[in-house]
């Protein structure tokens, strides 16, 4: 597989209904340590907690996890482009152990990378990501019912706790696209570097 290649991905925030997802284009070549820093932009998490993978039976260790522990991979080692060469399609990406947000991420298609594009981007997407510490699923949809009903018990309590209004559809585009255009700039500089 090229360097030249970029990955379409379709990434799914599971069981979210309706469905919370993002389509973007990565180079194949990026890690899984890598791709982790654009989902978490392409999805509007905060980087706080730890995350893995898991590519089948295998689990693809973020940092701190994993340590010592022979049967997990390092997801600064494992490359999108080593998945898509082994025939893997799809694959989940886990944020937050406590909260458990699981991900599915589908490899849709490899493309000739556009030289005067830069990646990872931003295709398409849907709706808000949960906020951080919400509780998982259910508690974020405990949590979209109690700020959504001014006379649900914990209305006052979950709105202060968040800090103002959540939006459930008010997804930023424009914020994600700056968001990953800025890892394109570092990752195009670091490129430059090497090369120099």
């Amino acid at each position: 597989m090229s360097s030249k290649q970029v990955a379409r991905l379709r990434i799914s925030l599971r069981h979210t209904e309706p469905e919370i997802w993002r389509l973007i284009e990565v180079p194949a070549g990026m890690t899984l340590k890598e791709l982790h820093t654009v989902i978490q932009s392409a999805m509007g998490w905060e980087d706080a907690h730890l995350f893995e993978f898991q590519v089948g039976r295998e689990r693809v260790a973020g940092p701190g996890l994993g340590f010592g522990d022979s049967r997990s991979l390092s997801a600064g080692r494992v490359r999108l482009a080593d998945l898509a060469a082994h025939g893997v399609k799809r694959f989940t990406y886990v944020y937050d152990m406590g909260d458990g947000w699981e991900h599915a991420v589908k490899i849709e298609k490899l493309l000739p990378a556009d030289p005067v594009t830069p990646y990872p981007r931003l295709i398409d997407g849907a709706l808000r990501c949960p906020p951080e510490d919400v509780g998982g699923i259910p508690g974020f949809y405990d949590f979209l019912e109690a700020i959504s009903d001014p006379k649900h018990p914990d209305h006052e309590d979950r709105t202060d706790w968040y800090g103002g209004v959540f939006d459930p559809k008010a997804i930023d585009l424009d914020r994600i696209r700056k968001d990953l255009g800025r890892i394109a700039g570092r990752r195009k500089r670091a490129a430059a570097k090497r090369a120099g």
